[in-house]
């Protein structure tokens, strides 16, 4: 087989979680976890796959004294100038002579020397499986393809048969082991994650769950009416035929006409209450056979059911579809027809939708998006051929897994069902494709597409709220082994003057004056941008000084309990590009209370935007936020035509 290229090296940038897990966990959980966790079973490469070429340098661990420079910088337009000088007193004794910076700094050197990544470890337990909050909404995302059209009632099976057939096919690309090494100009990428999204799973347990993965699995979960089938999707000719698959999936389908218990809702809740439940469902009857079987599959498809029309009525499609993506809708319709553990979830229903939602732990969105874009071609309405079902008796019928419940457990159900629905009603999404220009006209005038999207969400902040925000959006790091993310702090001194004289100097300034501020603007973060991309940003360096601190047992530095701290790490605006190729994007909500989400896929003509926020909260509105959006992104094409 030749040599295959799949995706390309942009990067997803995924959801600051960790703050909020590290005001979730107690102080020294995380670290007497790991140290009682054998190595073998804790880094990211839990795939057997070698999928690396070429050799992969080492994350770095940046200079101290420059990233408290980098540090002091983002916080000047966040603070007040007393705040900031006082914050400039408590960086300045960290890291002097006599501070406990450079002890810490020293240690977490050593720990880069004597691993492969001095990271990894830490992020995983800590960002993610250390993460107690509902994975839905406020970690996994969820992606939204294009509308399909099924011009018969079979077609859904059709469609539905070659999406495993696709994903099937992609899995055993990835395993031929020869797709070709992306790189970033001269810089080779990890190629790890391409092996650790499909057979992941994220289990359950008190205060740090576990990540399980097989290279081996030979089956899927599909649910429908909340009901769960393992199909076996190989058999002695390799992958199942188009034909056994469409027979197969319409037979599930008739058997799950009548709806089932909804046990998959229980994955919705928080994770230690979950965890709970987990331990409790498993013991009874066959029950742990079930949930082996499904952490061992491939992946999950959902069969849901239609969303009803009403839902439409103050929503577009994709901003409802983008709810159906995230929790279900609700569990009158598909939030019992789950299960969030899985890292793969694929969902379509016959109204035609198509799309995924995925748990973060294993990787970020690159190998997601690329495995969702290779088979786009079935977005396409089914016209070409009808479903063609081959005889019953040739074809193995899935398993059902049928879960033993009692009252203990019909109770948790009640509980995560109350649970699930107010956070599926809480969560306010805006979906849009903004199609007056898209990422040829922003490099037409010689600007970066992302830097200009990313400058207009901070003027849309900035025009709602008449304050910047803490703005985060990050860098994926696969120029190093192993490694994750990095932290663009996106808000900078220049993006704030440009944002106010959009604001308060309308009239004031030329049309050439506001060029050169957004200009300035734009460089700014590209600068920013640019070193964090380089594993010299500020986040993941102090995250790797507090994590020292806490395995030697030693008390939380100041540094960490400043307002510059923590005012700068309440990311009130989460910003992500993930780019697809078809007309698809990814979703997710906000990581505070009072903050937005907002998810991007820039294309050559159009941008889709994805943009959240809580109900509950009166200070946000998401409507309000995609319409001022629009009109900024049109103000600044004009400012910078000029």
């Amino acid at each position: 087989m030749d040599a295959i290229t799949v995706g390309s090296a942009s990067s997803f940038l995924e959801k600051p979680t960790m703050y909020k897990v590290l005001s979730n966990v107690s102080k020294y959980t995380v670290y007497n976890e790991l140290r009682r966790t054998p190595s073998s079973s804790r880094g990211p490469s839990i795939t057997t796959l070698n999928l690396n070429k070429q050799l992969l340098p080492k994350q770095p661990v940046p200079d101290l004294k420059q990233t408290a420079e980098r540090y002091l910088r983002s916080l000047k337009p966040l603070l007040t100038n007393e705040e900031h000088k006082n914050t400039e007193r408590i960086v300045n004794e960290f890291i002097s002579n006599t501070g406990v910076g450079p002890q810490l700094h020293a240690k977490l050197l050593e720990k880069y020397q004597s691993t492969d990544n001095w990271m990894k470890d830490w992020w995983l337990q800590v960002a993610y499986l250390g993460y107690r909050a509902p994975v839905i909404v406020h970690s996994s995302p969820g992606t939204v393809g294009p509308p399909v059209t099924f011009n018969r009632p079979d077609d859904i099976y059709l469609f539905a048969a070659r999406l495993v057939a696709a994903v099937c096919n992609y899995n055993e690309m990835v395993k031929s082991g020869k797709m070709k090494q992306e790189m970033v100009r001269n810089d080779p990428l990890d190629m790890q994650p391409y092996g650790m999204i499909l057979g992941t799973h994220r289990q359950p347990n008190k205060n740090i769950d576990k990540l399980l993965h097989t290279d081996e699995s030979k089956h899927i979960i599909i649910i429908s009416n909340n009901h769960f089938f393992k199909l076996c999707i190989v058999d002695e000719n390799g992958i199942l035929s188009e034909g056994k698959l469409v027979t197969a999936i319409k037979d599930i389908a008739d058997r799950s006409c009548m709806p089932g218990k909804p046990v998959g809702i229980l994955t919705g809740n928080d994770r230690d209450t979950w965890a709970k439940d987990h331990s409790l469902l498993i013991e009874l009857g066959n029950n742990r056979s079930i949930i082996k079987d499904i952490e061992t599959s491939l992946f999950i498809l959902c069969l849901d059911k239609n969303i009803p029309k009403d839902a439409f009525k103050e929503k577009n499609n994709a901003s409802v579809r983008a709810v159906q993506a995230l929790t279900g809708f609700n569990s009158c319709l598909n939030a019992g027809n789950r299960w969030h553990d899985k890292t793969v979830q694929y969902i379509v229903s016959a109204d035609g939708y198509i799309g995924m939602e995925y748990e973060h732990c294993p990787c970020e969105g690159v190998p997601v998006a690329v495995l969702h874009d290779y088979f786009s071609f079935i977005f396409r309405a089914v016209r070409e051929s009808s479903a063609k079902c081959e005889d019953s008796k040739y074809v193995s019928r899935a398993e059902l897994l049928k879960f033993e419940t009692n009252d203990v457990i019909e109770n948790a159900i009640e509980k995560a069902t109350d649970s699930v629905d107010k956070l599926s009603e809480d969560i306010d999404m805006e979906c849009f494709t903004f199609d007056k220009f898209g990422a040829d006209a922003i490099k037409a005038i010689k600007l970066s597409p992302d830097s200009f999207i990313q400058i207009a969400m901070q003027v849309t902040f900035y025009n709602l709220q008449r304050k910047p925000p803490a703005h985060y959006e990050s860098a994926a790091l696969r120029r190093f082994i192993n490694a994750r993310t990095e932290c663009i702090r996106s808000t900078s001194t220049e993006s704030v003057e440009f944002a106010e004289m959009m604001l308060y100097d309308a009239g004031c300034k030329t049309k050439a004056q506001k060029k050169e501020a957004m200009i300035r603007a734009i460089n700014a973060h590209k600068n920013i941008a640019g070193q964090a991309a380089l594993g010299q940003g500020v986040d993941r360096h102090l995250f790797g000084l507090k994590m020292i601190a806490q395995s030697e047992g030693m008390e939380l530095p100041e540094l960490y309990k400043d307002i510059g701290y923590t005012k700068s790490t309440y990311f009130n605006l989460t910003s992500s590009q993930v780019p697809y190729t078809s007309a698809s994007f990814m979703c997710y909500g906000p990581v505070v209370p009072d903050g937005y989400g907002c998810c991007y896929n820039p294309r050559a003509k159009d941008i889709l935007f994805a943009c959240s926020s809580f109900r509950a909260c009166e200070k946000t509105n998401t409507k309000d936020f995609a319409r001022v959006l629009q009109e900024t992104l049109c103000n600044m094409r004009d400012i910078g035509s000029e």
